[in-house]
């Protein structure tokens, strides 16, 4: 009688274990990394980081152990799923408006619908013809600018031909097809003193509404004092979380000025504000408004950066920095941003309605 033949482990078996060891691992950075951005956020200088860091990388590995586990551990399908869910959704913050979907937009007699455009031009480079080109086609009634530095002809052309009215505050332009007035220009006192935006009323069929274009100070230049050193002797790391204090001031200073200006008229406020909707820095001080892209845009919606980076390419954006924000008096419709790398920043739309008064 022959023995039996004695089972030597595979090397399936070796490899679903690899598998499985690295869907754990996945899952939990994963999970650490939702909890930085959402609960952490800029409180912290490790939430700092992810704050700002491109999250489409965070989506490659879980996608590959998807396929991974569906060859070698099925078993292990759904917590590759999960994982995939949740960079997919949360972490690269993915926006769907079912609320609008599911309900429309209500018909509202004599209502006042208004199409803003709003984006950071960067002196108009490197190509702001496709830029232009975007915003003839969306058809707006209110465009907002900044970093309009100078004059540019192809602008300015636009809106003698549309007769539309125009003011600018330093950096910042607004055009619009309503009368225009200016309310104020506001400076900010955290960084030696900048120009931070500007306040203007609007008068639209409905009665007059009052627009702020600002442009917030970017996490940037705290960010790049870190690195291997300076995180091991400290110093990036405390240079960081000084830096974020003034910002903070910065949007403190800026919102201040925004509600000592106006009279609780319907408001929206556009521009950069270099802060996801994620930030507790953008809660915190912008959290009272609706965002017109979460509330009715679809996808990412990333406005920021366009240009190419170290082994990042060009006109591949991978954060949503720009916004359109607007007071709950009105309804928000649509909301969308640009395709194209006419400025480092892609533009941002939105169409917004608004009751006639009672």
């Amino acid at each position: 009688m022959k023995p039996l033949p004695v089972k030597t482990p595979s090397r399936t078996s070796s490899t679903a274990k690899f598998v499985i060891g690295l869907s754990c691992l996945n899952l939990i950075i994963l999970s650490v990394v939702n909890y930085l951005i959402y609960v952490v956020s800029e409180t912290w200088w490790a939430g700092t980081v992810v704050t700002y860091a491109p999250r489409t990388p965070y989506a490659i590995p879980a996608i590959i152990l998807l396929f991974a586990s569906l060859i070698w551990h099925r078993p292990s399908i759904g917590m590759n799923l999960v994982s995939v869910g949740i960079a997919l959704v949360p972490l690269m913050g993915l926006s769907i408006p079912l609320g609008l979907w599911m309900n429309g937009s209500p018909n509202i007699e004599g209502a006042t619908s208004l199409t803003i455009v709003s984006c950071n031009v960067q002196s108009f480079q490197p190509d702001f013809s496709k830029v232009l080109d975007e915003i003839v086609a969306i058809k707006p009634d209110v465009i907002a600018l900044q970093e309009a530095f100078g004059e540019d002809d192809r602008l300015n052309s636009f809106c003698k031909d549309a007769q539309w009215y125009t003011l600018r505050y330093g950096q910042y332009w607004i055009g619009s097809r309503y009368r225009l007035s200016l309310i104020s220009g506001f400076d900010v006192t955290p960084f030696g003193g900048r120009s931070a935006g500007m306040l203007v009323h609007i008068e639209i069929p409905n009665g007059p509404i009052v627009l702020g274009n600002i442009h917030q100070m970017t996490a940037r230049f705290g960010l790049e004092e870190l690195s291997y050193e300076t995180l091991t002797n400290g110093k990036g790391t405390k240079e960081l979380s000084e830096y974020q204090e003034k910002r903070d001031r910065d949007s403190t200073e800026i919102r201040a000025a925004i509600n000592s200006a106006y009279d609780n008229e319907p408001l929206i406020i556009c521009g950069d504000f270099n802060t996801p909707t994620s930030s507790s820095f953008f809660r915190k001080h912008w959290g009272d408004l609706q965002s017109c892209y979460d509330n009715a845009g679809f996808g990412y919606g990333y406005t920021s950066s366009c240009k190419g980076r170290s082994l990042w390419p060009s006109n591949f954006p991978w954060a949503r920095i720009d916004h359109i924000l607007c007071s709950r008096e009105w309804v928000i419709e649509q909301c969308q941003v640009g395709t194209t790398d006419g400025s480092d920043h892609r533009l941002i739309s939105a169409t917004v309605t608004l009751s006639p008064p009672k």
